[in-house]
């Protein structure tokens, strides 16, 4: 499979050429450590255990376990987009030793005729501010940034109509009903979490966001599975910025995932994380290999302030690299300050020889315009998976 590089015009070839140059400089060579192996059966067997482990240990967090009780309920259901698409509302349910929780899901099956390939999207604002759908239930949990949004506010987030009508099923869920992402970050979303159903013995030293949201796509996967118009072979997920680092995340934990798409997010070394700006998001074991405290800060300062802080065991490239041999590609912006491409390029080209033992590769995408999620990018997304993984 060859490496696809997309790009939305040549006006901004020159920022494409930038970020290669600053990625085989030996600045950012020298940030971070790649452990290789010389096979795929050593990676699978010696290594990607390891990496796994320290990332658990170490940065992001330990998983919930899955619950004793699991249920999905159909709450409604009807037809959408002209008759294109059927939409299907269910609540999740999970019950524990020390009470409940539950979340909603839309769903929208396309009318093919066939099982159909499916995108598992966690979104910010609830999963009805996605689409016009007068049908689509409110979100009446905590949203990002606490802030109330209307019907159909971010449509601009994903061309839901569009997925459906080239053949895709696609199911989404706001993902601060399973972890909500307070603001101010200090404040300890826990016991809000679906953490509160769990006995206390069975709580992590250190409870986290991420591997706590990566619970949440599973529970979804879990539900996908029991929907017979999915083709469950051909399940992605995709992310935007935290989302999109946690997208892989789920994916390394979570092999029914066979393609992750990491928007914006989830491609810097470690030694460029804004630990201590999100400290509900990274581990204590995280802050041996960076102090960061600022966000938006240029490639350069990042590589700067690295060179003062030891190498992890095993970074980021490694990490994502524990995908293979399924499916992962990358997705970046030029203007992007939050996930710099110059950062993102770094990762694929020291994860990509993993990849390669498998005989595989990553998808790199690169429009022009700041950090954001768009309709180019799912076009690229639906791109890959039909061309590439001929989905």
């Amino acid at each position: 499979m060859k490496k696809i590089i997309f790009c939305a015009s040549v006006a901004f070839a020159c920022a494409v050429a930038q970020a290669f140059t600053l990625v085989g400089s030996g600045a950012l060579a020298a940030c971070g450590t790649v452990r290789r192996a010389a096979s795929a059966e050593e990676w699978m067997r010696e290594v990607r255990p390891r990496v796994i482990e320290f990332f658990d240990a170490n940065i992001y967090g330990r998983l919930p376990p899955r619950p004793t009780k699991l249920s999905f309920d159909l709450v409604e259901r009807g037809s959408a987009f002209g008759g294109a698409a059927e939409r299907r509302q269910y609540a999740v349910r999970s019950a524990d030793a020390c009470g409940s929780h539950s979340f909603e899901v839309l769903v929208y099956l396309p009318h093919s005729g066939n099982p159909a390939p499916a995108f598992v999207y966690p979104n910010f604002s609830g999963n009805h501010s996605l689409v016009d759908d007068p049908s689509v239930r409110m979100f009446d949990g905590y949203p990002y940034g606490n802030k109330r949004y209307e019907r159909g506010a971010r449509k601009d987030r994903a061309p839901v109509e569009e997925i459906v009508r080239r053949g895709f099923a696609f199911a989404t869920f706001c993902y601060g009903a399973i972890y909500p992402d307070y603001t101010p970050s200090t404040r300890d979303a826990a016991p809000d979490s679906v953490w509160r159903m769990f006995s206390k013995d069975r709580w992590p030293r250190e409870v986290l966001a991420h591997p706590t949201w990566s619970w949440g796509s599973m529970r979804v996967r879990d539900l996908l599975e029991t929907i017979p118009e999915i083709d469950q072979a051909k399940v992605a997920i995709a992310g935007q910025s935290r989302m999109g680092k946690n997208s892989i995340e789920t994916g390394v934990h979570d092999e029914r995932f066979k393609l992750v798409c990491a928007n914006c997010g989830g491609t810097k070394s470690l030694k460029f994380l804004p630990n201590l700006v999100y400290p509900h998001w990274f581990s204590e074991g995280l802050k041996p290999y960076v102090a960061r405290d600022r966000l938006g800060q240029p490639v350069e300062v990042l590589i700067a302030q690295a060179a003062k802080f030891p190498d992890p065991l095993f970074d980021q490239a490694e990490f994502a690299a524990c995908i293979a041999p399924r499916a992962l590609v990358i997705s970046a912006a030029t203007d992007d300050r939050s996930s710099p491409p110059a950062a993102s390029r770094m990762l694929l080209d020291r994860a990509d020889p993993i990849f390669k033992l498998f005989g595989k590769s990553i998808g790199w995408h690169l429009k022009e315009g700041p950090h954001s999620i768009t309709h180019e990018d799912w076009r690229f997304f639906m791109d890959y998976a039909r061309n590439e993984l001929k989905w």
